[in-house]
């Protein structure tokens, strides 16, 4: 065999391999359905895992709230329905004293390999200055050795805040140089909303991308780049599909959620496909 024909074969091997790579699992975060979820629990689970969800995350204001049993009986119903939980959305409660505790035994019940913090310091009264976020970003430091112990990782789940720069400072970059921090929740809509550039920031950080939260903003969002350069960056482990804040994928019709969850699905399962065969995927009338 000579140089020529070892290249185009191994290209081929590369090219088939490609295609028959398995796709990353595609998870729904509970704000989506929130309503569902506190009516029924447990049925909502297994609604979410029969429309076709690999994956759930649940966040902080409702599976905190829970007993252990409460979590065995929830974990029992995502078994039911072939469903994972790889993460949970929590606030800063879940990363001090008896709550980090808390947080890891329920975690673990779950599934769920990753601690996410899903919100900076400050309010809109009184807005965090550089050293509020410097503290913030310290007090995730502090719970990590007990998160990695754990055999779970730290993660960050972005609002607009972090990409606003203030007197030439942006918390993203802040957050981002802790590198405790190893797997970040990256909200497409609202890094678009906060002014921020997707794919610079795929770029800032690779390999701690675990997930980006699909969700768009008046229309911003360049899916086909996106999804290319998150794929190559390497460390995505799964999609995650939001609903929050005014943003989505597919518009609003009617006040069902799950009908929402069941068509956010099947309009981000074709513009993988679509973005991988690089033609554009047109929302759903």
């Amino acid at each position: 065999m000579n140089r020529r024909q070892f290249g185009l074969l191994a290209a081929a091997s590369l090219t088939n391999a490609r295609s028959q790579a398995k796709p990353l699992p595609i998870g729904l975060q509970q704000t989506a359905v929130s309503r569902n979820i506190q009516r029924d629990l447990t049925g909502t689970v297994r609604a979410i895992g029969k429309m076709g969800y690999d994956l759930v995350e649940f966040s902080g204001s409702t599976y905190m709230k829970w007993s252990v049993a409460d979590t065995k009986q929830v974990r029992a119903a995502m078994d039911d329905v072939n469903l994972r939980c790889r993460s949970t959305h929590n606030e800063i409660a879940s990363f001090t004293g008896d709550g980090l505790s808390k947080a890891i035994e329920l975690n673990s019940i779950l599934g769920s390999d990753t601690l996410v913090s899903v919100r900076g310091p400050g309010t809109a009264a009184a807005p965090p200055t550089p050293d509020t976020w410097k503290r913030f970003s310290e007090q995730l430091s502090q719970a990590a050795d007990r998160i990695r112990a754990a055999r779970m990782t730290l993660g960050f789940h972005n609002h607009e805040v972090e990409f606003r720069p203030t007197a030439g400072f942006r918390p993203i970059d802040l957050l981002v140089a802790n590198k405790d921090i190893t797997s970040f929740h990256f909200n497409l809509g609202l890094c678009l909303k906060g002014g921020g550039d997707p794919i610079a920031f795929l770029k800032q950080c690779p390999g701690r991308i675990q997930t980006i939260l699909c969700q768009d903003f008046e229309g911003k969002a360049r899916w086909k780049e996106t999804i290319a350069a998150a794929e190559q960056n390497g460390g995505l482990q799964f999609w995650l599909i939001q609903r929050t804040d005014g943003l989505s994928l597919v518009p609003r019709d009617g006040d069902d959620q799950l009908d929402h969850a069941r068509k956010d699905l099947d309009y981000f399962r074709r513009l993988l496909a679509q973005s991988h065969a690089r033609t554009p995927a047109q929302p759903p009338a």
